[in-house]
């Protein structure tokens, strides 16, 4: 397995068990705590503030570290994150200073991670990847899921504070023994300015995609746990082989579909995995306790593939236009927009529900909103998608 290959996967596998372990868990352990969504949604948007601000030291810090540095920073911040949640009394004010902490653990990790997910990629073949990657993620993923669930429901929370250090420490040594080389998109741009940053603008409605993304990926990762946790009548164990059924399901959807996805028509492929993404939403609204078993799993089910669907299409079309435009200050465009469209929209809604009673009740009218706004997604490529092909043309290079 060649190098870069072979970091990328430790490194990921090694995150994906962290966060299977607690960071999955933080919106029902905040809820759990008697927050509702207007504070939860106010924590989103102080992640998204700290991701920023993360992002412009990371953008920077690339030149002075190497990969080793960067990959230690990304460890040492989660377990900062749960030092943090373990020492701190749950209050308003703390829940803000956890957000800012839980944005800048996001920032090292994600931008680090697609970095080097893109010098692996090709146009022919970013599906199929993404679909591989994507399964390798579920299975450690589940793993440090159900570790969770028992470390959360059976221990206190220093043994899983100190189970997730003594992991972090092994599998950061096993990874830098790979000798990891540095992503070769990195060495060659620059970091980028606030000039670059506001003046992005291309002809494929990324702007309005990225701006939109975030509000969908929090509303899956958050709230969208939050009703599952409410489905498993509060309990962690539960919510956990619930997701673990569920992910068994997903990794055969992703098998099925990452061989045959570059292969396919990429326009009418998304268009449907656009619909299906907005049905998906409007099941989400619909779903509550009051159905049966057979009929509430059968939902889940649909929600899942329909979810798996769209973030494997609309992952390949993000990456394929990274790779036929702007390379890896794509990547990095994509992380500001979404990440300042999160601190206004979830910082928005957080004061304004901050002071609603039974706050779970706005969940119905965010998943509704979410099932028309998913069709925005529509516009996503249109230009360079309008064949069977995308076409690479020369872009207007950044300010």
């Amino acid at each position: 397995m060649p190098s870069t290959r072979k970091t990328f996967y430790q490194y990921l596998g090694l995150h994906s068990l962290l966060i299977g372990i607690f960071p999955f868990y933080i919106p029902v352990y905040i809820w759990k705590q008697g927050f509702g969504v207007g504070e939860i949604s106010l924590f989103i948007a102080l992640a998204g503030l700290g991701f920023c601000g993360a992002l412009w030291v990371w953008d920077r810090l690339r030149f002075r570290v190497n990969l080793t540095g960067l990959i230690g920073v990304s460890l040492f911040l989660e377990i900062l994150l749960l030092y943090n949640v373990h020492v701190m009394q749950m209050s308003r004010p703390i829940l803000l200073v956890l957000g800012i902490t839980y944005g800048l653990y996001n920032c090292f990790y994600w931008t680090t991670q697609r970095a080097l997910f893109f010098d692996l990629i090709d146009l022919e073949s970013s599906g199929k990847k993404y679909g591989n990657f994507q399964i390798f993620v579920g299975i450690l993923l589940q793993l440090g899921i159900l570790m969770g669930a028992f470390l959360l429901e059976r221990t206190n929370f220093v043994l899983l504070v100190w189970a997730s250090a003594v992991i972090a420490v092994v599998g950061f040594f096993i990874v830098i023994r790979t000798r990891p080389l540095y992503p070769v998109t990195l060495s060659r741009h620059a970091s980028l300015t606030i000039r670059d940053i506001l003046g992005f603008r291309d002809n494929e409605n990324s702007r309005l995609v990225f701006v939109i993304d975030g509000l969908f990926l929090f509303a899956e990762s958050f709230f969208w746990l939050i009703t599952l946790f409410m489905l498993a009548h509060e309990s962690f164990t539960t919510l956990g082989l619930m997701v673990l059924s569920l992910a068994v399901i997903f990794g055969i959807l992703f098998f099925l579909l990452k061989n045959t996805i570059d292969r396919l028509g990429r326009k009418h492929v998304y268009i449907l995995a656009v619909g299906l993404y907005a049905l998906s939403w409007a099941l989400r609204a619909i779903t509550d306790n009051d159905y049966s078993l057979e009929i509430l799993f059968l939902l889940l089910v649909v929600i899942t593939f329909s979810t798996s669907f769209f973030r494997l299409a609309m992952n390949k079309r993000f990456y394929d236009i990274a790779k036929l435009t702007r390379s890896h200050d794509y990547l990095v465009l994509k992380s500001y927009y979404t990440q300042m469209a999160i601190v206004v929209v979830f910082g928005t809604l957080g004061f304004a529900v901050l002071e609603i009673p039974d706050s779970e009740v706005v969940l119905g009218p965010v998943y509704w909103a979410c099932a028309v706004l998913a069709f925005l997604y529509l516009l996503y490529g249109t230009s360079r998608y309008n064949g069977e092909c995308p076409r690479s043309r020369a872009e207007r290079p950044l300010p």
